[in-house]
């Protein structure tokens, strides 16, 4: 599909963190093993899935510096092990180098989760140096168009070019993809794709409708035939490529008949 054919009728954003969901009720209280901290709602992508909330370009404060490295400690205190840092884009943050030589004196894994913008070979050489384990490098689709025309900027050759600095430091290649109605057709090029580009993991995480993602939810909602499609490819993948890499298909929360296990279990 090109970017002609695709509908214009999407709302897209003009340019800190959801609160977490209340626990249910449980037999013993365990550690909250991973912390995703989302350390802004700024991003130069506008894409149409995205859960950021929708007045968030009225939320003119983040935490500092010094605030977040008081969640990190606080969180390790209570047992995390684990720390994603997204957002938004996590790497507009200038003090991303900071936060994750922090992080990683407290004992934390890190986790870069980002779409590659504001990213560079010596930048990603310095996150490496300031002890980050590991970056996951988000696609919006495996054709220029429609990577392109998802995002709303000219992303796809840079996220590429960043893949391979992101493997020539030494990282893991872990890749991931939004899924709905327009790429879902697209799904085993997205996985040649990845293959392609050396990943050791692939995480095919459908939409969950929040924020912008639930305004244009009438656009992007596949049909559970498409998503059924879909899951079938990515099982014939699985048989064919054995261990070579990863893939990782994140069911929706629509069409079940109960709220999703993170990370499908």
């Amino acid at each position: 599909m090109t970017t002609q054919e695709a509908p214009i009728a999407f709302q897209r954003q003009a340019t800190v963190a959801a609160p977490a969901m209340a626990a249910t009720a449980a037999p013993a209280v365990t550690p909250p093993l991973w912390l995703l901290a989302e350390l802004t709602y700024r991003c130069p992508l506008q894409c149409v899935f995205c859960s950021n909330p929708l007045d968030y370009a009225n939320i003119d404060q983040e935490l500092s510096t010094q605030q977040w490295l008081r969640v990190f400690e606080e969180a390790r205190a209570l047992g995390a092990v684990q720390l994603g840092l997204s957002g938004g884009e996590p790497a507009l943050r200038k003090d991303l180098e900071t936060l994750v030589a922090h992080a990683r004196k407290l004992g934390f894994y890190t986790n870069l989760i980002t779409s590659g913008v504001g990213l560079n070979e010596a930048r990603i050489a310095a996150l490496k140096q300031a002890g980050l384990d590991h970056i996951q490098l988000s696609f919006q689709d495996s054709t220029q168009a429609m990577n392109d025309f998802l995002s709303h900027i000219r992303t796809f050759d840079r996220k590429k070019r960043i893949a391979a600095a992101i493997r020539g430091n030494g990282f893991p290649m872990v890749l991931n993809c939004v899924l709905h109605r327009f790429n879902l057709p697209h799904i085993g090029a997205i996985i040649d794709m990845a293959l392609e580009l050396g990943a050791d993991y692939l995480e095919l995480a459908n939409t969950q409708y929040y924020g912008w993602a639930h305004l244009n939810r009438a656009q992007l909602m596949p049909t559970r035939a498409e998503l059924q499609q879909a899951e079938a490819v990515v099982e014939t993948y699985r048989q064919r490529i054995g261990t070579r890499c990863k893939i990782l298909f994140v069911i929706p929360d629509y069409y079940e008949q109960r709220p999703k296990p993170c990370m499908n279990g």
